[in-house]
């Protein structure tokens, strides 16, 4: 599977080469709602660097002239190979899981709500019983 991925980067590489566009990603950060910015020589360095990871190369974004991180308070250092990063993946509910978390849900609005009519009746009641 090495040889594979390296034969991937050269082609990658060689294909970069070939760009006569200054290659560019653009990290957004995660209030902007936006993606992950970029144009092909950008992505195909993303892939170059990802693909090195994949070798169990840790890569840094320092100095990178093709990434442009947008904010400076949020970033990402780079890519780390993780043999557990799974562990990290939401599992998938199934139908009776998703059923039952949204009549949860629902039960919880519907209390909320319930109590906030029952309160406020309360407290007209108890104003109309002063005066």
């Amino acid at each position: 599977m090495d040889e594979e991925i390296a034969r991937a980067i050269d082609v990658l590489e060689k294909a970069l080469s070939d760009s006569d566009q200054p290659s560019a990603v653009v990290i957004q950060p995660p209030d902007s709602g936006e993606f992950i910015l970029g144009n092909r020589g950008g992505f195909v360095h993303l892939a170059i660097t990802s693909l090195k990871a994949a070798l169990g190369k840790a890569q840094s974004f320092e100095n990178e002239s093709w990434l442009v991180i947008e904010d400076l308070d949020w970033g990402i250092k780079g890519l780390k190979p993780d043999e557990s990063a799974h562990i990290y993946l939401q599992a998938k509910l199934t139908r009776t899981q998703r059923i039952r978390r949204s009549i949860f849900g629902f039960l919880i609005v519907f209390l909320a709500a319930l109590f906030l009519i029952v309160g406020s009746i309360t407290i007209v009641r108890w104003i109309i019983h002063l005066i």
